[in-house]
């Protein structure tokens, strides 16, 4: 049995997806549609929910099916958005669903669901999907993986830091917001002094001494000296605040310091926030190989 041009170009719109209400909409009843399943033409996936046999069951069918499973007010949230919207390359293995408080929805393997209310200006439908806008799913999709998301969403001016800002401001006090929150404190005019207080605290946890803030080296001020040893931890902007005379100027700092005779480390918020133990690790191995001597303890 052959379903009219129409309807194959509406479900190829939607990954090869479509559902019982769609076949009704185009001229199929459930004896219909029961036939295109015997036959091999639909696989069914689900309860009402079918897809082209000769369609991949790729990532995005994959997602859209898991959303309509979960119910007719699901919103594909967090880092399963951020795919969807195409600021990261994969998938989760496990796909986060906003559903509205109240009503019935299902589990889904797999699935992740949040019941909560989301302000209007946070919900969009992108491929005839309703998904969280883009601010919020690059937040948080970050918080979820990792700041890298949100460093990306910012390089490639998918977003800016207004929006970042207002849709943090929209679910302020919301579960998730806190971490939200932070990820922000890493972007705009405060990054900087953020980052360098963080590494401060970094050494004083790690009892590692010896160094010298803002340590002047010719036309430079290095962000943090180990002058003995002649070890340079410099903290690097997030990248998507780098214009090509920024990256090339850091270049430039970086190739100077090391002709001084310096040991350069670069490190960026994100290895403050999520990799501290590699950051104290590779500092000290630094000092190490600069002075055996004289160990950081």
């Amino acid at each position: 049995m052959n379903i009219s041009p129409q309807l194959r170009r509406f479900a190829l719109d939607r990954d090869g997806v479509l559902t019982s209400a769609d076949a009704a909409a185009h001229g199929l009843d459930n004896s219909a549609v029961r036939r295109l399943v015997n036959s091999g033409a639909w696989v069914r996936e689900a309860h009402g929910i079918y897809r082209l046999a000769d369609h991949p069951l790729s990532d995005r069918a994959r997602i859209r099916i898991a959303v309509l499973r979960v119910g007719d007010t699901a919103i594909l949230s967090g880092l399963a958005a951020a795919y969807w919207h195409g600021i990261v390359d994969t998938p989760p293995p496990t796909i986060t669903v906003t559903a509205t408080p109240g009503g019935h929805v299902k589990r889904v393997p797999g699935v992740r669901v949040v019941r909560r209310s989301l302000d209007a200006a946070d919900i969009v439908d992108r491929s005839h999907l309703r998904v969280t806008a883009l601010p919020l799913s690059v937040l948080e999709g970050a918080v979820e993986r990792d700041v890298a998301v949100l460093d990306r969403a910012l390089l490639l001016r998918r977003v800016s830091e207004k929006q970042l800002h207002a849709a943090y401001r929209r679910r302020r006090g919301t579960i998730g917001a806190t971490a939200m929150g932070k990820l922000l404190e890493g972007i705009g005019s405060g990054a900087r002094s953020a980052a360098e207080r963080l590494t401060v605290r970094l050494f004083h946890d790690a009892a590692i001494t010896g160094w010298v803030a803002g340590h002047p080296c010719g036309r430079y001020a290095i962000d943090f000296a180990f002058v003995r040893e002649r070890v340079a931890v410099e903290i690097d902007g997030m990248t998507y605040h780098r214009g090509a005379d920024e990256f090339q100027h850091d270049r430039t700092r970086r190739n100077d310091l090391i002709a001084a005779g310096w040991t350069v480390l670069n490190f960026t918020w994100n290895d403050l926030v999520h990799h501290p133990d590699d950051v104290i690790a590779r500092i000290r191995t630094a000092l190490a190989a600069a002075s055996p001597s004289h160990p950081q303890t």
